[in-house]
């Protein structure tokens, strides 16, 4: 993998970890968003499943880029980490099913 394509994964999964925090967030509250920005509970919780898988496709992306030998799982949670940060709100465990 290019490092081209490795900023590209880690920046595409980020902006899908944070969607899906903010949508989380504006099912949560809806009061607290605009209103063609609210999102629904149902929608939400798929964004989040979504994040969820993409995070276990990149780690397997990074492992097998690296013959097995990655710590692609540290890798991809700093990427959380991060996107988290950046959203100020964290993907809560009860919305990633």
């Amino acid at each position: 993998m290019t490092k081209n394509e490795r900023a590209t994964l880690e920046a595409n999964f980020k902006a899908a970890w944070r969607a899906a925090i903010y949508a989380q967030e504006s099912a949560k509250n809806p009061e607290l968003t605009f209103p063609e920005s609210a999102f629904e509970k149902d929608d939400a919780k798929e964004m989040a499943a979504r994040a969820k898988g993409y995070r276990a496709a990149c780690i397997d992306v990074l492992v097998y880029s690296s013959d097995g030998t990655s710590d692609a799982t540290d890798k991809v949670q700093e990427w959380i980490d991060e996107a988290e940060q950046q959203a100020g709100a964290t993907l809560t465990a009860g919305w990633v099913k």
